[in-house]
C-alpha cells in the first residue's frame, strides 16, 4: 500500500511538472484560481467555524464508535466517511431466463403506465391552445398598459419641468423686483436726505 501511495505521489508530481513546463501561463492562471478559492474557503471557514467543527466531530467519533465495536481503523474510516452500510444484494442467476408469466406482466405493466401518460398528455394539450390564447391576451394588454404608462408619465414629466421652469422665473423675478425696491429705498432715502 506503501508503494502504491508513493508510486501515485510521484505521477501526480510528475504530470503537475509537465503542465508547468508545457503551459505556463494556464498553470500560473490555474494557481492563482486555485489560490482564491483556497482563500474564500478559509474566510467562510473563519467566519462561521461550528459547522466544520460539527463535521469534523462527528467523523471523529463515528470513527472512535467503529473501532470500539471492533471494527478495524481502515472499516471505521470507511463507515464514517461513506455512512452508508454496504449490503450485499443476491444477483439473480444468469442462466435462469424470465418466465413468460413475468414478461406478459412487465408488457401488461408498461402498456397500461404508456396508455396512462399518453392519456395525461393529450389531456394537457387538448388544454393548452386556450391557455396559449388567454396568455397572448394578456400580454397585450399588459403590453398597452405599459405604452399608456410610458405616455402618462412622460406628460407628467413635461408638466413637471413646466412647473420647475415657472418656479425658477417667478423667483429670478422676485430676486429682481426686491433688489429694485431696495435700490428704490435707498435713492429715496439718499433723495430725502438732499431735500
Amino acid at each position: 500500500m506503501k508503494k502504491f501511495i508513493a508510486l501515485a505521489s510521484l505521477g501526480v508530481g510528475a504530470a503537475v511538472g509537465t503542465v508547468y513546463v508545457t503551459h505556463p501561463e494556464e498553470f500560473a492562471q490555474f494557481v492563482v484560481t486555485a489560490t482564491r478559492a483556497a482563500e474564500r474557503l478559509w474566510v467562510s471557514i473563519e467566519t462561521s467555524p461550528t459547522p466544520v467543527l460539527v463535521a469534523l466531530g462527528t467523523f471523529m467519533l463515528t470513527i472512535v464508535y467503529h473501532k470500539a465495536r471492533g471494527k478495524s481503523l481502515r472499516e471505521s474510516v470507511e463507515v464514517a466517511a461513506t455512512r452508508v452500510q454496504v449490503v450485499a444484494v443476491q444477483a439473480p442467476a444468469t442462466g435462469e431466463p424470465e418466465t413468460a408469466v413475468v414478461r406478459r406482466a412487465q408488457a401488461r405493466a408498461t402498456r397500461t403506465q404508456l396508455i396512462a401518460d399518453q392519456i395525461a398528455l393529450e389531456n394537457r394539450i387538448r388544454a393548452l391552445p386556450s391557455t396559449v390564447k388567454q396568455a397572448e391576451k394578456d400580454a397585450c394588454y399588459t403590453e398597452q398598459a405599459v405604452v399608456d404608462s410610458e405616455k402618462s408619465l412622460a406628460t407628467k414629466r413635461q408638466t413637471n419641468e413646466d412647473a420647475v421652469a415657472k418656479l425658477e422665473s417667478l423667483r429670478k423675478e422676485l430676486a429682481v423686483g426686491r433688489a429694485e425696491l431696495s435700490a428704490i429705498a435707498s435713492e429715496l432715502k439718499r433723495l430725502a436726505e438732499v431735500v
